[in-house]
């Protein structure tokens, strides 16, 4: 191992590489990279950008592979060519409304032809770049190096874990650094001048670092005293930086773009062409905001079609405009503590900005909840490009009253070189900063009123394991298990401490294993206590622990993951016992009951169907699924082996081993019936698959609509049927096939026009049913890639806007759901069909929780996606938690 220490700014817009040693100072790395199709030179700023070449162009990048180039080149084409650019894409680590693990970026673009990516490999094909960069220089391989490598303080552990993922893909073992503290290490170079203020503030003194990246706004504070340095506070996750001005920026100049030959106000550029305007509109950002600024610059795109005037779009943008926009949209004077609402040019891009563009008001009310718990701030160290334009920084340090300011050398530079002095702190070459866990992290529990349990308090520093005292868990051996893992800032709650679970806590992705080696004599729990300590690496780290183990979690990544439990059954043992025992009469081997009183009979042996809980109904499913050859004994235990599976299984995820359980369902399917001439079994069949879709992968729903669609297609488009699949209950199965959102959009958008074909017919409630939940902008488990486009949507909106509502009762629902705001322009429809849709639902009195979603973002709620399946839920998928003596 090399004695150098390597800091790898991984950023949002540009990627930094800085080393150094015990011997010299930490110095910023030229990276080599694409600047011309032909020419590769060194910059010390690399973007963080990838590009894929349009048919003809001819890039060879020695630094990426194809199809993809980076580098400079590659930023100049993004702006030049819109859709096949991946920027951002550290902000996209931390979207947990999208599956960060699938290719999904560019986003927006659904040309099937282009190649894309994950967020995650986007963020290994930038450290790839690096990696080779360094090779290049040094002739050795980066992975020998101590590698320090820079996160948000405010990212959580999934956006953590994701970009530890990116570093091990590409072969980098790194430790995680948060970016304030990075930039602090790098002002360290002056800290005479901090030795003086301490002095002066009477032995300690407290230092906000604010660092306004590309696409986050970075908050912390370090208390500085005679013995050294402490981080005691860091802001919350605020999304918001230099994108959103760009954001803002292209709104502003696409109102003056001539659009359409009537020039009119209210046409919008596409989704893709609007992403080429707000990388122009980075570019001249930049440009305006420089020392040397111009007084305009004239921002231009290519036309993509006809019904752009002249062929290409121009406006003005000037160097009042950019100040303007700068101080009164992101850093006002105003004294209003309250965010303002929503804002469009934040809330376009598909990715989940701050409401509240007004960093100085989040600055102000982070500052103020450090002086309530006894705090103050002495100092200013400003970090990130945007303070290079002049006045920022003194509108900033206005919002602290008499804190000074400390000038940071070179805001680009400064977090990777910081990461190289933290490396070498943490090797004894240097003072370090000590710091903890940013936030408190919790495990929920079981029982009313819902309740859980802190596991790793605020503050807690690396290397120091601690444990819920007090309280042990039935850990469930020889099975999947998974924990509800909480988050939230909070000073008060030490290890073992019991809250209320409200909105103060933050849900994140579960964690998961498996534990034991099965067997039939294999025991079905254990005794543990929960243990958690932040690694060395920077990252959290959970384990069950008893006697004589210990059993490590792992966090289950899936954008869609549930939230899941790890609970025996509440029900007493003697009740489930003979609610199995009931399942086994009538599917056993030495059957004697009749399907017909099953249902019945399991009411009276647990009480009602809407009160059996998670882990109750998952229990009566693996009893049932050791019996699936009896299914096929009669009609009536085939239909009612459906209607169990698909009651005890719904919504196919959210409990330990549903992953399983959902597979062996979805083999079941290309079965089909024993018995296909019985109308009710095939309701079943396919009610129980609509009740489970969220549980079925992307293969298995496509497969199921391989089956399905000759049978929902029309004749005339001649899609083949398959012979042995000759099912009834067509209405039932068109609403599975509704259901089915992670089949690719192309398909899904072929069954909704064949579906909107049947409207013609005459009144159709169901089928607007169905497609409304195909051209829904919102899915309801599935990741928001799957959605179909916009223009789509408008084209079934206008067809429903047309159609007699006082005999479609399913109208208001489905326009509803296909014309909701989110936010992003590559999903939301016009606003003239979104207008349109809300003054139908007023004219009809629809209810108001159809009407807001289409004026305001409306968070989806647990009701909403209760509705998607048709009926309540199973009850909470919670923790079991039982007091120690």
């Amino acid at each position: 191992m090399s004695d150098r220490v390597v800091g790898i700014d991984l950023g949002t817009t540009h990627t930094v590489l800085a080393w150094g040693d015990a011997d010299s100072e930490p110095r910023a790395m030229p990276i080599p990279q694409l600047v011309a199709p032909s020419q590769v030179a060194s910059r010390e700023l690399l973007p963080s950008c990838l590009y894929a070449p349009i048919e003809g162009e001819a890039h060879d990048d020695p630094f990426q592979s194809a199809p993809w180039i980076g580098g400079e080149l590659a930023r100049k084409r993004s702006a030049e060519v819109p859709g096949r650019a991946i920027t951002s894409a550290k902000s996209w680590l931390c979207h947990a409304a999208v599956d960060r693990t699938a290719p999904i970026l560019p986003w927006g673009n659904n040309d099937e032809s282009m190649p894309k990516l994950s967020p995650v490999d986007a963020s290994a094909r930038i450290l790839s770049h690096v990696a080779r960069a360094w090779e290049s220089s040094f002739s050795s391989a980066l992975a020998n190096e101590v590698i320090v490598l820079t996160v948000p303080a405010s990212f959580d552990e999934v956006a953590r874990e994701l970009t530890l993922r990116a570093a091990r893909d590409v072969g980098l073992a790194v430790s995680l650094l948060e970016e304030p503290q990075a930039a602090f290490y790098d002002y360290l170079r002056s800290e005479g001048e901090l030795d003086a203020l301490v002095r002066e503030r009477g032995g300690h003194a407290d230092v906000l670092v604010c660092d306004v990246g590309g696409g986050t706004t970075d908050l912390s504070i370090i208390r500085v005293t005679t013995d050294g340095y402490e981080r005691v506070a860091v802001g919350r996750h605020i999304l918001l930086g230099g994108d959103n001005m760009d954001l803002a920026l292209a709104h502003s100049l696409e109102q003056r773009m001539k659009l359409g030959a009537a020039g009119s106000r209210e046409a919008k550029l596409d989704a893709l062409t609007f992403s080429q305007l707000v990388l122009a509109c980075r570019r001249a950002r930049e440009t305006l905001s420089s020392a040397d600024a111009p007084a305009s610059v004239v921002v231009s795109l290519a036309s993509r079609g006809s019904a752009l005037v002249g062929g290409t779009l121009r406006a003005e943008l000037t160097r009042e405009e950019v100040s303007k926009l700068t101080f009164d949209g992101f850093f006002t004077d105003s004294e209003l503590d309250r965010p303002s609402p929503a804002r469009a040019a934040l809330t376009t891009s598909g990715l989940p900005f701050e409401r509240d563009p007004a960093i100085t008001r989040h600055v102000r009310q982070f500052v103020r909840k450090h002086e309530q718990s006894g705090g103050r701030v002495d100092a200013l160290l400003p970090n990130g490009g945007v303070f290079r334009a002049h006045g920022v920084v003194e509108r900033v340090k206005a919002t602290l009253g008499g804190a000074i300011v400390l000038a940071s050398v070179d805001p680009d530079l400064a977090v990777a070189r910081g990461a190289v002095r933290h490396g070498l702190a943490r090797l004894g070459k240097g003072r370090r900063v000590r710091s903890g866990s940013s936030r408190a992290f919790y495990i929920g529990l079981a029982g009313e009123p819902p309740q859980a349990v802190c596991v790793l308090p605020k503050g807690a520093h690396e290397g120091t394991p601690h444990r819920a005292k007090d309280t042990s868990f039935d850990l469930v051996m020889n099975a999947p298990v998974r924990f509800d893992l909480y988050s939230r800032d909070s000073d008060d709650d030490r290890a073992g401490a019991i809250v209320k679970r409200d909105d103060s806590l933050e849900k994140l992705a579960p964690l998961a294993a498996q534990f034991g080696a099965g067997g039939r004599r294999a025991p079905l729990s254990a005794r543990v206590s929960i243990e958690a300590e932040l690694a060395v690496t920077g990252s959290l780290s959970i384990a069950c622990v008893d006697e004589s183990r210990r059993y490590a979690l792992s966090f289950d990544l899936r954008s869609d993951a549930p939230r899941a439990s790890i609970a025996p059954p509440s029900v007493p043992p003697n009740k489930l016992d003979a609610a199995r025992s009931v399942i086994e009469s009538v599917f056993g081997k030495a059957s004697s009951g009749a399907p017909k009183e099953l249902a019945r009979d399991l009411e009276h042996a647990l009480g009602e169907r809407s009160s059996w809980d998670a882990p109750t109904a998952r229990a009566l499913f693996d009893t049932l699924s050791r019996t699936l050859g009896s299914r096929r004994r009669t009609v009536d235990h085939e239909r009612v082996f459906f209607a169990l599976a698909g009651t005890c299984l719904r919504p196919g995820y959210g409990a330990p081993g549903d992953e399983a359980r959902s597979a062996l369902m979805g083999k079941l399917f290309s079965e089909r019936l024993g018995f296909p001439e019985e109308t009710r079994g095939w309701q079943q069949f396919f009610v129980a698959y609509r009740r489970i879709a969220g549980g079925l992968d992307e293969r298995t729903q496509t497969a199921i609509r391989d089956l399905c669609d000759g049978i929902v297609a029309p004749k005339e488009q001649k899609v083949a049927r398959n012979k042995k699949f000759q099912p009834r209950a067509e209405s039932e199965l068109i609403e599975l096939c509704a259901a089915l959102e992670r089949v690719p959009p192309a398909r899904r958008v072929e069954l909704g026009e064949w579906l909107l074909l049947r409207t013609w017919l005459g009144p159709s409630p169901a089928i607007w049913a169905s497609i409304g939940r195909v051209g829904a902008r919102l899915p309801a488990y599935a990741s928001a890639h799957h959605v179909v486009s916009p223009e789509t949507a408008e084209r079934w909106l206008d067809r429903l806007l047309a159609a007699n509502w006082s005999s479609l009762s399913t109208a208001p629902l489905a326009a509803s759901r296909m014309a909701r705001l989110t936010g992003d322009r590559s999903r939301d429809v016009s606003e003239r069909v979104r207008r349109q849709v809300r003054d139908k639902l007023v004219q009809v009195g629809a209810r108001d929780d159809l009407v807001r979603p289409l004026t305001e973002i409306v968070i989806v709620t647990e009701a909403d996606r209760a509705e998607f399946y048709g009926e309540s839920l199973p009850m909470g998928l919670a923790l079991a938690v039982s007091s120690s003596s």
